[in-house]
């Protein structure tokens, strides 16, 4: 059982591998060719008038440069499917050249045979899980760029519109470097309870200093009081002060995520947990359901991988045609229609039951398929 195991475990393994490399390189080629007029313009810049082979090599580069990094998000949100798929390609060969008619002749169960595939899943959603934890963090501000910021390092400096933190303290700048976690003459409003100014801070520039409950480090720092006269609701501007610093959970990320929704999926599970201790003005319970998300995805991949394997796992003479239609249809319904439900707010469900929802409902019709494999 062993060797039986390694070699389905095997053969799964390469399969997956090459359907990733062909989805991944199809879309960075059909994505290049798309829009190739924005590689074209900043491979003459780096190429110059070196010519035809030159300017050939510069969009090669380029493209590179630029798709490279998608790499790591195809991984994060395809994994599932292409594991399926995988799965069919592994057993429609072995049901093809009837390796399963002679392991049941050996007396082995086709359940038995099952297995290999779903450890195989697990290791995929694992991988998928470190790929979450570590390199989609490192790579984010690469794959916030749109191709107007082909060739730049990361995605450009954006402005940050009142944007206000916990307290009701109202930021404003011109532009924030999310790389860098610089922000260009930032202006802080502090407010009263009647939502009057009593207190503007502003400077050249600040750098964020702290994990997600941090400080803004101001570069020439002056902040202005304004004190209101109660009985004659008259406004008396002080003399300004210097101000070294100003506390706020408002971070880079924070502010990034206002302004990038996408940039969520993108963060580890350590970055949502400093995040949720300090979430302020932010959904909560969105951090959490992205939070336990990264663990309900792994569930979800193996029911809908248990699911779909007696498609193809089977002792009954099927058209293999007809069964990877079968196989796709259900797989993409499982795997993408639960990831919308997962991440959904559900009136009434705490955050951790609306994201295990779709594994909860899928669990018996799992079981159901399990018992009724005809072995």
């Amino acid at each position: 059982m062993k060797l039986l195991a390694f070699y389905i475990m095997k053969r799964m393994t390469r399969n997956f591998i090459i359907l990733f490399t062909l989805f991944y390189l199809l879309g960075a080629v059909i994505d290049i060719i798309i829009n190739l007029d924005e590689f074209d313009k900043i491979a003459s810049e780096i190429s110059g008038d070196g010519g035809f082979f030159a300017r050939v090599m510069a969009i090669i580069q380029v493209g590179i440069g630029f798709e490279g990094p998608r790499l790591f998000q195809v991984y994060a949100y395809l994994h599932g499917v292409i594991a399926i798929g995988a799965m069919a390609f592994t057993a429609a060969n072995m049901l093809r050249s009837r390796e399963f008619v002679a392991l049941m002749a050996a007396g082995l169960s086709l359940r038995r045979i099952a297995l290999p595939f779903l450890f195989v899943m697990g290791g995929i959603s694992l991988v998928a899980l470190l790929n979450q934890e570590i390199m989609l963090p490192k790579v984010a501000p690469l794959l916030l760029r749109d191709h107007g910021d082909i060739g730049k390092e990361s995605v450009g400096s954006f402005s940050v519109p009142f944007t206000p933190d916990q307290n009701g303290v109202l930021l404003l700048s011109p532009s924030l470097n999310p790389t860098t976690g610089e922000i260009k003459e930032p202006t802080f409003l502090v407010r009263d309870e009647n939502g009057r100014m009593i207190r503007q801070i502003r400077a050249t520039s600040a750098t964020w200093e702290g994990g997600a409950l941090g400080k803004w480090m101001l570069q020439d720092g002056k902040a202005v009081d304004v004190v209101f006269d109660e009985e004659t609701a008259q406004a008396t501007i002080m003399p300004p002060v210097e101000v070294m610093y100003y506390e706020t959970e408002l971070s880079p990320y924070i502010l990034t995520l206002h302004r990038y929704s996408q940039f969520i999926g993108m963060l580890g599970m350590t970055q949502l947990n400093s995040m949720l201790e300090v979430a302020g003005t932010f959904d909560a319970p969105m951090l959490r359901r992205h939070w336990y998300a990264r663990f309900a995805t792994i569930v979800l991949n193996m029911l809908a991988m248990v699911i779909v394997i007696p498609l193809f796992v089977t002792r009954d003479p099927v058209v293999l045609s007809r069964q990877a239609m079968k196989c796709g249809g259900i797989g993409l319904t499982i795997l993408f229609g639960g990831t919308i439900v997962m991440l959904m707010p559900i009136q009434g469900f705490p955050a951790i039951v609306s994201v295990f929802l779709p594994a909860l409902i899928l669990l018996p019709i799992g079981m159901f398929q399990l018992v009724n494999v005809r072995t």
